[in-house]
């Protein structure tokens, strides 16, 4: 019985290795659905292999290329140092179209000294897919940009649409859509 009464604190203070700690990180196996059959995977079969061997991204463009908000970021900077044609260069066919849809932007970079421009920020949102394809072949980034002027501040939403190279290489921007946006 004194062996009890000494043993009975130790459990409850000590806890008990049947119980699941709250600091064990790994997860249970998923049990098998009921009408699955039960195959054991040794390390010589193609299911462990498939498992083993690393999976790559579907990516419509090549590995390494600027991802598509990073396109977008290097255009506008481009744009606001008033290199004009390294700007047109993210445009597919190396312009935009003939009313480019962010203008507003474009008027300003073209005119500094009536704009008077202190500073740009440009926020952007994660891509979201404009087609069906795997790999996604059209891709729209949301953008909010900001820009104070000695004037004002002007503000600014919408989105640039990207698509691949015809060589894949990379992200091309095959349209805009900036409105301002009032306080």
């Amino acid at each position: 019985m004194r062996r009890a009464v000494i043993l009975l604190p130790l459990l409850l203070l000590g806890g008990c290795s049947c119980q699941r700690h709250s600091d064990d990180s790994s997860t249970p196996p998923a049990p098998p659905a009921a009408d699955a059959p039960a195959v054991a995977a040794t390390d010589d079969t193609p299911a462990t292999a498939l498992a083993a061997a690393p999976v790559a991204a579907l990516s419509a463009v090549a590995a390494g290329a600027d991802d598509e908000s990073t396109v977008v970021r290097d255009y506008v900077n481009a744009l606001m140092r008033g290199d004009r044609a390294t700007a047109d260069a993210f445009w597919s066919g190396g312009q935009p179209a003939s009313r480019a849809d962010d203008a507003v932007l474009r008027r300003l970079a073209d005119h500094p000294e009536q704009a008077d421009v202190r500073s740009l920020r440009m926020d952007s949102e994660l891509p979201i897919a404009r087609d069906e394809a795997q790999p996604s072949r059209l891709r729209d980034v949301p953008v909010r940009i900001r820009v104070v002027t000695g004037e004002r501040t002007l503000r600014f939403q919408g989105w640039y649409r990207l698509q691949p190279r015809a060589d894949g290489s990379g992200w091309e921007i095959h349209g805009a859509s900036l409105q301002p946006v009032l306080d």
